[in-house]
């Protein structure tokens, strides 16, 4: 697999794709592109910003047959919990700064009780997940400059639409791969993360999901041995209205995202 990054792919392995050739290219505001082990998003090692988590959630319940998929949904569960009480710590933070600019809008916060957040980790730590990089605070300093920017103060009246393009491969030997970028700009700067973006204006999720695709990333695949072939499915995920989706000041009224996942199975003929 041949993969041209901006920056070097954090991963030593790459998918087993036989004969095929796998680009990746970064656009936009992609720091990098890397096809990223499933496995090793869902066990924690890779943190994900905001509460992107869902979306590898939702398409794991889906294919329920599968005992690795409900491995997966369980793990994806615990890190959407554990993403939740991360939005929510910088939440209260960001609501700091807030209250320092009269007429701005606070974040309501969910109360996270201690007995909630044990409970988390110890779920976490039972299914193989480690909960290390989403309770880490290391970064907040940085998250809750970007959150309260002079952007992100300039609120928005009703809640914001974002779409994401989530891309699976299943190689040759059964693992399972994201295409994930990796955020050059806060929140979550430096994290692994869907190409995806806000909606614009008369477009649907579907249309601005493929759009950020397009402007953020860039994949071709090259045959050039001849004896392995591929299926896509593709899958869009309803729109779902999620209030501490986004930490960003900017939405205090909640965040409707939705999906599309395009999912690549290689085989052998």
């Amino acid at each position: 697999m041949e993969t041209i990054n901006k920056h070097k792919n954090i991963n030593s392995t790459k998918p087993n794709l036989g004969g095929l050739t796998l680009k990746m290219i970064a656009k936009d505001d992609a720091a990098f592109v890397s096809a990223v082990k499933v496995s090793d998003v869902a066990s924690g090692r890779f943190a994900m910003p905001f509460l992107h988590v869902w979306f590898a959630l939702s398409y794991y319940l889906t294919l329920t047959l599968s005992e690795v998929a409900k491995q997966f949904a369980k793990q994806f569960a615990i890190l959407f919990e554990l993403s939740r009480i991360r939005n929510h710590r910088l939440m209260r933070k960001i609501n700091q700064v807030i209250v320092q600019h009269p007429g701005k809008k606070q974040f309501t916060v969910p109360d996270d009780t201690e007995f909630h957040v044990a409970r988390v980790i110890a779920e976490a730590n039972a299914c193989g997940t480690d909960p290390a990089k989403y309770l880490d605070e290391s970064t907040d300093e940085d998250d809750v400059a970007q959150c309260s920017n002079a952007w992100c103060l300039n609120q928005n009246a009703t809640c914001g639409k974002a779409a994401d393009n989530v891309i699976i491969i299943t190689d040759l030997d059964g693992v399972d791969w994201f295409v994930l970028i990796t955020r050059q700009n806060g929140p979550g700067r430096s994290q692994l993360a869907w190409a995806g973006g806000f909606v614009d204006k008369d477009e649907t999720f579907t249309q601005a999901a493929l759009r950020e695709k397009s402007e953020e990333t860039e994949m071709d695949i090259t045959d050039s041995a001849g004896s392995v072939k591929y299926d896509v499915t593709i899958t869009e995920l309803p729109a779902t209205k999620m209030m501490d989706w986004d930490p960003r000041a900017k939405f205090v009224e909640g965040m409707e995202v939705g999906a599309v996942v395009t999912h690549y199975t290689f085989k052998r003929f």
